[in-house]
């Protein structure tokens, strides 16, 4: 099985930052990103079936659509979502995120911006077996 993240974030700086970090830490195969939430939806709702069980690293305050708006949309058009893991991915500190987080079936985690090598490490032991 193709071990595969997905990075959606609007900053082309932070997506560089975290796919050289994803790279590095040699635990998937294959890392996409989008820095448009429209054209990540898309892609995900068009996947074929070996593309699906991927882990979604998400940035939640995007210019068009937020990472919440992506979701809600993401839910409602994709029959497989299930096969999917999704992780917040934030620079905010309010609050009402993890709130949100919590209450979405959607979401497996939340994390903050930007990521490190040991939080990729342990997202892909625990979401990617």
């Amino acid at each position: 099985m193709t071990k595969r993240i997905v990075l959606i974030d609007d900053d082309n700086t932070t997506n560089y930052l975290n796919k050289f970090t994803i790279e590095r830490s040699n635990v998937v195969n294959e890392v996409i990103t989008f820095a448009s939430p429209l054209e990540a939806l898309d892609y995900l709702n068009s996947r074929s079936e070996d593309e699906k069980g991927s882990l979604i690293l998400l940035d939640i305050n995007m210019p068009v659509m937020s990472g919440w708006e992506l979701l809600k949309h993401y839910g409602t058009q994709n029959g497989n979502k299930a096969v999917d893991k999704v992780v917040m991915l934030t620079s905010s500190i309010d609050p009402r995120d993890q709130e949100l987080a919590n209450e979405n079936s959607l979401v497996t985690d939340i994390r903050p911006k930007p990521l490190s090598l040991r939080t990729i490490n342990d997202l892909v032991k625990t979401l990617l077996k």
